[in-house]
């Protein structure tokens, strides 16, 4: 804390201590900052580190990426700033790694933890306790043990160390969002409790303004031998936010004012470059009318191509139904053909059948006549019998020829007659017998029931005798045989046989027996030709030639009888088959008539599908080449492909005449299109219309384009009046900016010169060992003061451009201001070049510019300082904050009480680190002073970092208590040791 020689009404706010666990090249260092104090020890052991770790606690910051302008931790040997890895891992580099600083205000002591975050690369994040640090060490260090410098906490991580906060207090606050940092760091709200607890450095005012000058602030507390620049960057940043209005910040963007005036310069001169082309487009205009008025035919061109496919596809359909229907009528016509056809191949089929019929009609008609005529030279005797005697008289006659033929056989044969006439004399005499016993017959024992069956099988069967009367067994078995037949329409059914019915009949015996008489006389006619043709050979052949044609004739009659009994059942069929045949033919004839009348039909229709399906198959062709035609045009105009039909023509109007005047009109459309593009692309060309696309250079613009191109124009030279009238008033609004921009270089410039006589006020009275008089010059560039002069040459009002003169000097003032590359925007940081110090000694006359020592002007830094954050922090505030001034040997010990005492005043704990080699003087001139090289532990946090400082710092107390200023609980452990 700082001396209390505010009011009792102040709001105190202090840092006490700053701890760091396993961190810039430490194991664990617990530093008191509420007072003076002097950090010892060997050179590059990271003394200065401890010191700038502040930064880290006082920025509201979450990562190290562009450390450099966010930190400026510099590396001093090397001259240059270390880059983000380095930082990070610098003060980062295990899980282990912890800095916390205790600090206090109106609300009380609170810790503030800073840890490794592996949320995103070189990020950290924050936890707050309101608790002292006391409370929290054993979390962080174990001081038990035999040597007291103790040893780390092996359990030690965040999870761990987060659920022990939060057991301390219900306030603990873990935060990460810079918003929420600069919130609780910075707050202001001193009766609020809640919202102050966690404040370090109240700002008057929370806008970015502030918090970005406090940042400048900051950085300087850490550099009391900054550079004039980083004072003048200071000055700049407090004398934007001292101002009352945040739209008075001095930002004034060059470029985008040099680039507005040409924008405007460049409208102007478009504007007049239009105004030259208007006849041009008067004609354009006259062109385009009449273009509008042919350009209908493309759309009737879209129509006809759509008409001309439709037509083809209804004429495809038409023709498709044409053929159907052509081959419908032939192939029904086919028919018709083929069922003539067979008509006629069934008639001649029929024709022949009766024809056929015919000739078995005179055929059995024949054989029936010659068959009459055979059997009536027989008398009752049976087909078989007739057949057997002819059979057998045709056996005699060959006989007879081979022996006439030959002597051998003529003897063999009159053996033969002879046998033959004794066979016939016993004929002759059973059939005798058989007479008398003819009333026995069975036909005449038998009814006819009976009888009848018997009779269609054989005749002979009921004209057999048995010479008595039948007895009951043998007629019964008889009868019961008889019975087995079944009677028929035509006779008797036999099984699956079939006999046909024979009339009842007597036995003719005396035919019978001329018979075998006229055999008996034969026979011996036939053995006496034998007798004698021995006798008389030159008689043979023609008794061999009589012999054979009654041979032939025997034969013939065997075939007469063969063939007569089927003569009535032959000429019965053949009579119903003709006349059947004949009705078939009538009907097939009256079926063919029927047939050829639908030919005759069948092939009218044939003959008008046919004339149909060829006038379709013309219109057909005619389509075809129409639409090669539409085809060919679109080839020409390829744009008409895309050209879409409201709708397409009636396809009964399409036709060749109609193509050929569409033809024309697109003909002299094209010759108009083509004249209307020439103007456009001229108008390109002059920079009057931008074709960006390329749309009108392609091969073939569409009509949109054209229209859209057209309409651009007529818009632009319609609008013309207004668009100078907007000008004129976008040229009124760039002076008034231009006014603006006047008022604010000059307003500045005047802003910075009553800052200065602010400072120079403030200054007033205040000594600085010899110095009774301070006064700070606040130095503007030269080119800037140059600007200010220049703008207050012109008159801004009008509705005229500024002259080009103006502009040219304004671009010469941004190249020898900026140079070459970067931002063109004008700020108080680039305006404020630097500040300088004029003071006066005692008993001097005038002030003198010429510099001061490194302890004066550090001295005089720490007034401006001490002055520039009274201006950012809230009214009232009383700090108790280390200023860090490094390598303190370079200050002037004559120098150091008053630097002291002017830094108790105001608040400041002077805080440097300095090796070995420093003075006694200086170390007893400050009070404390910290060795932290002396101490390692045997069980760190990583074996990289065992150097451990703790329990306070040593000094002199000029008498007083101890415990007012150091906790020497481990004075006994401050000995030297061998590193």
């Amino acid at each position: 804390m700082s001396d209390s020689q505010g009011s009792p009404g102040n709001f105190n706010f202090g840092i006490r201590r700053l701890v760091l666990v396993d961190s810039a090249g430490f194991c664990y260092v617990e530093i008191p900052v509420d007072n003076h104090g002097l950090i010892l020890g060997p050179g590059n052991l990271g003394k200065s580190s401890l010191l700038n770790s502040l930064r880290l606690f006082l920025l509201p910051e979450n990562n190290f990426k562009n450390s450099r302008k966010k930190f400026a931790f510099r590396n001093a040997s090397a001259g240059s700033f270390y880059s983000n890895e380095e930082s990070y891992q610098h003060y980062f580099p295990s899980q282990f790694s912890f800095l916390i600083m205790e600090a206090e205000n109106p609300a009380g002591v609170h810790c503030q933890i800073l840890y490794r975050d592996s949320a995103s690369q070189l990020s950290y994040a924050r936890a707050f306790v309101p608790v002292g640090y006391d409370q929290l060490r054993p979390l962080f260090w174990n001081g038990d043990g035999e040597d007291g410098i103790g040893q780390a906490v092996p359990e030690l991580s965040f999870s761990r160390l987060s659920e022990a906060l939060k057991k301390f207090s219900k306030d603990t606050r873990l935060v990460n969002e810079p918003a929420k940092l600069k919130k609780m760091l910075y707050s202001s709200e001193l009766m609020n409790a809640d919202a102050v607890r966690y404040s370090v450095l109240p700002l008057g005012e929370s806008d970015e303004r502030r918090v970005q000058s406090l940042r400048t602030l900051i950085l300087l507390l850490f550099e009391m031998k900054a550079d004039d620049q980083a004072m003048s960057n200071a000055v700049a940043s407090i004398i934007e936010a001292d101002k009352k209005f945040a739209d008075d910040a001095f930002d004034f963007n060059i470029d985008e004012f040099l680039n507005r005036h040409d924008q405007l310069k460049q409208q102007q001169i478009q504007l007049n470059q239009i105004e030259k082309e208007r006849s041009r487009f008067e004609k354009l205009q006259r062109d385009y009318q009449a273009y509008q008025t042919l350009l209908r035919s493309q759309h009737d061109f879209a129509a006809f191509r759509d008409g001309v496919t439709h037509a083809l596809q209804d004429i495809g359909a038409r023709r498709k139904a044409a053929v159907e229907a052509f081959n419908e009528q032939n192939e029904t016509l086919r028919h018709v053909l083929q069922a003539l056809k067979k008509l006629e191949q069934d008639a001649s089929g029929l024709k022949g059948e009766i024809r056929s019929a015919d000739r078995r009609i005179k055929q059995a008609e024949q054989n029936q006549k010659d068959g009459d005529l055979l059997v009536s030279q027989y008398g009752e005797m049976t087909l078989q019998e007739i057949e057997d005697i002819q059979k057998e008289e045709l056996d005699s006659k060959k006989g007879h020829l081979a022996a006439l033929k030959s002597a051998a056989q003529a003897e063999i044969r009159l053996e033969q007659i002879q046998k033959k006439k004794q066979e016939l004399e016993r004929k002759l005499e059973s059939l005798r017998e058989r007479e008398s016993k003819q009333h026995w017959q069975l036909q005449n024992q038998l009814d006819e029931a009976t009888a009848a069956p018997l009779r269609a099988v054989d005749p002979r069967l009921v004209m057999a005798s048995p010479g008595q009367d039948l007895d009951a067994d043998s007629k019964a078995a008889i009868e019961a045989f008889a019975r087995l037949f079944v009677p028929n329409d035509k006779g008797f059914d036999w099984f699956d046989a079939e006999y046909s019915a024979q009339p009842a009949r007597q036995t003719d015996f005396a035919e019978q027996r001329r018979h075998i008489e006229g055999e008996l006389h034969g026979l011996e006619k036939e053995r006496a030709e034998l007798a004698d043709t021995a006798n008389q050979e030159h008689d043979r052949p023609r008794l061999i030639e009589r012999t054979e044609k009654e041979i032939r004739a025997i034969e013939k009659d065997l075939d007469t009888l063969s063939r007569y009994p089927a003569a009535a059942t032959t000429l019965r069929d053949a009579t119903e088959e003709k006349q059947a045949a004949e009705e078939q033919l009538a009907r097939l004839e009256e079926q063919a008539r029927l047939e050829q009348e639908k030919q005759d039909a069948v092939q009218q229709k044939a003959a008008k599908a046919r004339a149909e399906k060829e006038r379709i198959e013309e219109r057909e062709r005619e389509l075809a080449g129409l639409s090669k035609s539409v085809g060919t045009v679109e080839h020409r105009f390829p744009h008409l492909r895309e050209l879409a039909a409201e709708k397409p023509i009636d396809i009964e109007t399409v036709s060749t005449a109609s193509f050929d005047d569409l033809e024309t009109q697109l003909n002299d459309l094209e010759k108009r299109r083509r004249a209307i593009l020439d103007c456009l692309n001229q108008f390109v060309f002059l920079g009057i219309h931008s074709d960006s696309d390329g749309e009108l250079q392609k091969d073939s613009p569409t009509s949109s384009v054209i229209r859209e191109t057209f309409k651009s124009l007529s818009d632009l030279f319609a609008g013309m009046a207004e668009r100078w009238n907007v000008l004129e008033q976008q040229v009124g609004i760039h002076n008034e900016t231009v006014a603006s921009y006047r008022q604010a270089l000059k307003s500045n410039h005047e802003h910075i010169a009553r800052f200065e006589a602010q400072l120079n006020r403030e200054l007033d009275g205040v000594r600085i060992n010899d110095l009774v008089e301070i006064r700070v010059d606040i130095h503007t560039d030269p080119k800037f003061r140059n600007l200010v002069e220049e703008a207050n040459n012109i008159d801004p009002y009008g509705n005229q451009l500024q002259s080009d003169a103006f502009y040219d000097r304004l671009r010469v003032f941004v190249a020898d201001f900026f140079g070459e590359g970067g931002s063109k925007r004008l700020t108080m940081d680039k305006v404020i070049t630097g500040i300088s110090y004029r003071t006066r000694k005692e008993n001097a006359t005038s002030l003198d510019k010429k510099g001061q020592s490194t302890s004066t002007t550090a001295l005089i830094n720490l007034e401006l300082v001490y002055r520039l954050l009274k201006r950012v922090l809230y009214p009232g505030v009383q700090l108790s904050f280390p200023m860090v001034l490094d390598e303190l040997a370079s200050v002037d010990i004559s120098q150091m009480p008053s630097l002291l005492e002017r830094l108790r005043k105001q608040g400041f704990n002077l805080f440097s680190a300095a090796t070995h080699s420093a003075s006694a003087e200086v170390i007893y001139l400050i009070g404390r002073h910290l060795e932290v090289g002396q101490m390692r532990t045997a069980k760190p946090y990583s074996p990289q970092r065992t150097l451990v400082f703790w329990g306070g710092a040593e000094g002199f107390t000029n008498g007083e208590a101890m415990s007012h200023w150091a906790d020497q609980t481990q004075a006994s452990l401050m000995e030297q040791v061998d590193e």
